[in-house]
């Protein structure tokens, strides 16, 4: 951290937690844990998640030592259906870790005919989020099927948040669009930044010209990791999105543990915190001050905190 920048409370808008690896992609394809972090994905093997994790667990304790250690004070838990839903062991930790996270349920999206009253069974049982995992619908239905629009009105009636990652380029934009302009105060945090270096701006950016629609950069080390830990065209993205859309639509993720097969959790948040390219006002934001107003985190949480001193800095 940069000597002369004080330190800036963190909240980590997007991360993952998961108990047990049953997950699939597409709806078709299983991902089952091997041992190592290792899992299976149909017939390859691949690291999903860093080697330590022994039982391919990525439990709440793991992840809280990460915070503590890198100064990150609160998260935003999102699922994804790689890793199987997690909707149990979430309200669990929530309960065991009360005020550290904000919980996002994955409901069946594939089911389109029951998943609005699998929506409103998730809220009742105290979820204050909804995830999408967009991207793997396509070929499947749209964003704006007829059937999906009684999930979000529940979703919007609540005042929760629909976490949503879409594919990797602009062709589910004008959908959500056309689901936005339908629930135009709808709480919408668009993952993965929007996915800048695979063909998904200026689109998914633009969402962002909604008035309740924020961007987060979970993933964003991930689709510049061919750059390594500099992460400088990943900055240049954060940059322009600020330019573009202003630093209060804009909120940082870790999209911890997958990215943290390549880098630390640290070199993740680093390259925002420490960088003299943002104005400490706009970094703010950017850091805690968005993902509070969104999730609904108390004023006064997280505090700001230093990262733990390395032992290699003596």
């Amino acid at each position: 951290m940069n000597a002369h920048n004080p330190p800036h409370p963190v909240i980590d808008a997007h991360m993952h937690l998961w108990d047990r690896v049953h997950g699939t992609v597409q709806g078709k394809t299983p991902v089952v844990p091997v041992a190592n972090g290792v899992v299976r994905i149909g017939d390859n093997d691949v690291l999903g998640m860093p080697a330590y994790m022994l039982d391919c667990r990525a439990r709440a304790e793991y992840f809280i030592a990460e915070m503590e250690a890198a100064g990150v004070g609160g998260a935003v838990v999102v699922q994804e259906y790689l890793d199987g839903e997690q909707n149990d062991y979430l309200l669990e930790t929530a309960s065991r870790y009360p005020g550290r996270f904000f919980m996002h349920a994955l409901p069946d999206w594939f089911n389109a005919d029951g998943v609005a009253a699998e929506v409103g069974a998730l809220l009742s049982r105290g979820f204050r989020g909804i995830k999408l995992p967009a991207m793997h619908l396509t070929g499947t239905t749209t964003l704006d099927d007829i059937r999906f629009m009684a999930a979000y009105e529940q979703v919007h009636d609540a005042g929760a948040v629909l976490a949503i990652d879409l594919c990797e380029d602009e062709a589910q934009v004008p959908a959500m669009r056309r689901v936005l302009d339908r629930f135009p105060a709808l709480k919408v945090a668009v993952g993965h930044f929007g996915m800048p270096s695979r063909g998904g701006w200026p689109g998914q950016l633009e969402l962002c010209r909604y008035e309740n629609v924020y961007i987060e950069t979970g993933g964003i080390v991930w689709l510049y990791r061919a750059h390594g830990t500099g992460f400088a065209p990943a900055l240049d993205a954060v940059c322009e999105a600020i330019e573009h859309i202003g630093a209060d639509k804009i909120m940082w993720g870790s999209d911890w543990p997958r990215t943290m097969t390549d880098f630390t959790y640290d070199q993740s948040l680093a390259f925002l915190r420490d960088t003299d390219r943002i104005s400490e006002t706009d970094k703010a934001r950017v850091l805690a001050g968005n993902a509070r107003r969104l999730y609904g985190f108390p004023a006064d949480t997280p505090a700001p905190a230093k990262p733990i001193p390395r032992i290699t800095e003596g």
